[in-house]
């Protein structure tokens, strides 16, 4: 592992809210999904605490990606288009050098240069069977692991691939078990194991075999949390975290609309292979429409950010093509929304 100091973090989905499949709630404290950061301590015992912490929260963080389901948000936020404008966001703040608010604001990711250009046409959806999603996912999680492995080699980072599961029955993972057709749940990944779930089910609930670019940004943004783990953001977030317990909600919002901006980086590098490139117009409101939260969502449900948001985030790392387009710990709280 390179000489760098450890940092955790991690979304915290809502309960179920009026006109929306909400995500699953997992239960208070003492569950993986109550996780609450200690309080900061002196010295070494703080150290064993926090790595005691670190060790079995990593086993048990999960993400997860939620479909706003033809609820279309009516918030106007900004959006890029999809060959612009873009923004490429500069921290405006000066952190405490080696701190995990320094490391999200400034990590190396940021500096790496855009994924290579991808040989990877699409598979068929066929019919939105098991086995017809298997290929498309198969196929697709190939080229994301050709196309992210250089970054993760340029960071220092010698990992293994993450796995996945396409399941159409119960999965039981270290992150939990999960059902199909589970609240508003498409897909997620398993820091514990480092592996991506994504439910057959949900999938043809939610758009059916036809819409298949929902596909590709669903399997990129649940890859995406796997870039924030090998390039150590994860653990900067939850750091983070222990000392700014009110930033829960936005940090969470942050921390998903990168890994839907890593997915945009993504779809840029398979622009011409996949193809995208006469179908711009349908990958904008794809990704503007589709994911996240309706403007009706409670406050303290928005987890993930409103699906214009998601879409901003998406298009601007296909726009940049480079990781430098998601910094998203670095911009005002209006684009986070």
């Amino acid at each position: 592992m390179p000489q760098q100091a450890p940092y955790p973090g991690q979304q915290y989905p809502g309960q179920q809210s009026p006109g929306q499949w909400a995500q699953p709630y997992y239960g208070g404290p003492g569950q993986f999904n109550g996780f609450q950061p200690p309080r900061r301590r002196g010295g070494a015992l703080r150290l064993i605490v926090l790595a005691f912490v670190l060790l079995i929260f990593i086993a048990v963080s999960v993400a997860v990606l939620g479909s706003v389901l033809g609820n279309k948000s009516d918030d106007n936020t900004a959006q890029p288009g999809v060959t612009g404008p873009s923004i490429v966001p500069t921290p405006s703040s000066n952190p405490q050098k080696g701190s995990a608010e320094d490391y999200l604001l400034n990590a190396d990711l940021y500096r790496t240069g855009p994924l290579a250009e991808q040989n990877c046409p699409a598979a068929t959806l066929g019919d939105g069977s098991l086995a017809a999603q298997k290929v498309y996912y198969q196929k697709l999680f190939k080229c994301l692991n050709d196309a992210w492995r250089p970054v993760f080699k340029e960071l220092g980072q010698d990992k293994p691939d993450p796995g996945l599961v396409v399941f159409d029955k119960p999965v039981t993972t270290p992150c939990g078990t999960f059902e199909p057709l589970s609240g508003r749940v498409l897909a997620f990944y398993c820091y514990g194991n480092q592996v991506m779930y994504t439910d057959v089910k949900q999938m043809n609930r939610a758009f059916g075999p036809k819409q298949d670019l929902a596909y590709l940004m669903t399997i990129a943004h649940e890859y995406g949390h796997h870039v924030q783990g090998v390039s150590r953001l994860f653990y900067a977030r939850a750091v983070y975290l222990q000392d700014h317990p009110d930033q829960e909600l936005e940090s969470s919002r942050r921390n998903e609309l990168q890994a839907s901006c890593f997915g945009g980086v993504f779809s840029k590098s398979v622009e011409k292979s996949y193809p995208l490139t006469n179908r711009l117009p349908e990958f904008k409101e794809q990704s503007s429409n589709s994911f996240g939260e309706s403007a009706d969502t409670p406050e303290d449900e928005r987890t993930h950010g409103l699906a214009t948001s998601q879409g901003f985030w998406i298009q601007n790392g296909f726009n940049i093509g480079a990781n430098k387009a998601c910094d998203t710990f670095a911009v005002p709280a209006d684009l986070v929304k």
